[in-house]
């Protein structure tokens, strides 16, 4: 069993507890279908991307979103870094929920940091389905026990060591240094609340009022994963992933038009097939797409207290698809929109900034591991 150095903090990561003294953090998001690099330094107007890329991986590098071939993920990564012109060597990557286990135990208040790691010590054993010398676990106080004031509420976070050892050996391979494996929940809650403070200093430098109790939820959909992420008061109150995302059409595209892969991935962001496309392919998508949510929002309302969503944040891929997002609002009945990163960084220096605008719905979880040092 493997903790942390540094243990209390609000958003915590599984892994080495490294301390850098570089002032930055790679963010590296190793997804099924490519690798997102995004490296940022803070600024008074909120954060400068001083190196941004994007590669993807060869067929069959991963398998359900886990690393299949390592070498052949480290030689995309160190490919990516160098293109990226990043300065830092320091790595963030992150694993995703289906390999998590995650629980809660109530602990005195009146506990210290040590006493709290003793304490989930104990009691790992009793709450964590794997033998102890397997897994990586972690560690947060996220609030008070609503029943006992005199308790507090903590998240304890276990991993496989297996999903961890291979990330390292990923991002080591490539030569650089992994200092940080997180959970993709949290680095996706990391991002937007970054985004959130920022846009709330900035509205009360206005003298405008902004929610400060809304509950949120962030709905990533990627090329092989649909996560569904619920803040409420800058706290995560529910997550779950699902196995669905952009990846589905594009196969639609290349069965029904008869492509290659690659020729069908490019059809599909760069559009130029067949009048039917809509009809046959996009409609049909964006219905399942609409179903998963609808699933996930009252599945989510009929298993805790809460029975209201304020916003829907969309992020990855395919929230950039046309319409989608008036789609989705319209369907569930509550206000929808594409995460906006860029009112929080600046990217008009870099000379890939146009494309990194493009793809900016798509960088979220990057950018939420680019934040992982600020929350140590």
């Amino acid at each position: 069993m493997k903790f942390l150095d540094s243990l209390i903090k609000k958003w915590f990561s599984l892994g080495f507890g490294a301390n850098s003294p570089s002032k930055t953090i790679l963010g590296v998001d190793i997804s099924s279908s490519a690798i997102k690099l995004i490296e940022m330094e803070p600024s008074r107007e909120g954060f400068n991307v001083i190196a941004y890329g994007v590669e993807p991986l060869p067929e069959g590098a991963t398998f359900d979103r886990e690393i299949v071939d390592v070498a052949k993920i480290a030689q995309v990564l160190h490919s990516v870094y160098k293109k990226s012109g990043a300065r830092s060597r320091n790595v963030a990557v992150a694993v995703s929920g289906s390999s998590i286990i995650s629980n809660y135990i109530d602990v005195p208040s009146s506990l210290t940091a040590k006493q709290v790691e003793a304490r989930v010590k104990l009691e790992a054993d009793t709450i964590i389905p794997f033998p102890l010398d397997e897994i990586n676990l972690d560690f947060a106080v996220v609030g008070q026990n609503i029943a006992n004031k005199d308790h507090v509420r903590v998240q304890v976070v276990a991993c496989q060591r297996d999903y961890v050892d291979r990330r390292k050996e990923v991002v080591e391979l490539a030569g650089l240094n992994p200092v940080v494996v997180d959970i993709e929940s949290f680095a996706f809650a990391r991002a937007y609340q970054t985004l959130i403070n920022f846009t709330q200093k900035k509205s009360l430098e206005n003298s405008v009022l902004t929610a400060k109790d809304e509950i949120v939820a962030i709905v990533d959909i990627g090329a092989t994963q649909f996560t569904f992420l619920v803040l409420s008061n800058q706290s995560i109150i529910y997550s779950v992933e699902q196995p669905f995302g952009g990846r589905q059409l594009t196969e639609d595209i290349q069965r029904h038009y008869n492509l290659t892969w690659a020729e069908a991935g490019r059809a599909k962001r760069k559009g130029g097939l067949d009048a039917d496309y809509a009809e046959a392919m996009l409609n049909p998508f964006k219905t399942l797409l609409i179903e998963h949510l609808a699933r996930s929002i009252q599945v989510f309302y009929s298993s805790t207290d809460t029975n209201k969503i304020d916003k829907l944040v969309l992020s990855g891929g395919v929230s950039k698809t046309d319409g989608l997002r008036d789609q989705i609002s319209e369907a569930m009945g509550i206000p929808a929109e594409v995460i906006d990163l860029s009112k929080s960084i600046s990217v008009s220096h870099l000379p890939s900034s146009a494309r990194l605008t493009a793809d900016i719905p798509a960088m979220m979880l990057a950018f939420g591991l680019a934040l992982a040092r600020e929350s140590q």
